[in-house]
């Protein structure tokens, strides 16, 4: 039987290796926030930087996404981690720690990476069709968010038992065993 430390570490290698490996199941996760009319509000972003020590992680955004809007009304969200080879499943609740205007991280990304943060509309403006999006590459909106994690949840779907643990800040990461 997994020990909760072993799980503990685990669930660190794995979202490590994500930033290491562009094909890891855990690159791309989803981002739960509240949306402005009290909802859920999902979508798929990319882990750009993780701190296992300080269970710390980074995305990018365009800095009019909805999603700016929504934080800073509340700064609580969840990702959502899953690997369908593995079966694995990581839910982690996070809080928003602090939002990083980056021009410089802008002008070194490539050009088919800057095309996602130097759209000339908003994002979410309604458009005739895909090739109604312009861009502007002498400006950038890309934006850094970093959040801590409050919770993380792991599950690993197996027989004869499938394992779910639960870990707290609250209680120095030591985690428990939960019924999956």
């Amino acid at each position: 039987m997994m020990m909760l430390d072993s799980i503990l570490r685990d669930a660190k290698k794995q979202l490590s290796s994500a930033l290491i490996h562009k094909k890891h199941s855990f690159r791309y996760f989803t981002l739960t926030t509240l949306s402005l009319d009290g909802g859920p509000h999902s979508r798929t972003v990319v882990l750009r930087d993780f701190d296992p020590e300080k269970l710390t992680f980074s995305i990018y955004t365009d800095s009019r996404s909805e999603k700016i809007k929504e934080l800073n009304e509340d700064s609580r969200a969840e990702f959502l981690f899953y690997d369908s080879k593995q079966l694995l499943q990581l839910a982690v609740k996070v809080h928003l720690i602090d939002i990083i205007p980056s021009e410089e991280k802008f002008y070194n990304l490539p050009d088919s990476s800057k095309k996602d943060y130097c759209v000339f509309q908003q994002p979410g403006t309604p458009i005739k069709g895909p090739e109604g999006v312009y861009y502007d590459f002498d400006k950038g909106y890309l934006i850094e968010l970093n959040f801590e994690a409050v919770q993380l949840e792991y599950l690993k779907l197996k027989r004869p038992n499938h394992i779910r643990a639960k870990f707290h800040i609250n209680q120095n990461w030591e985690g428990v065993f939960i019924t999956p």
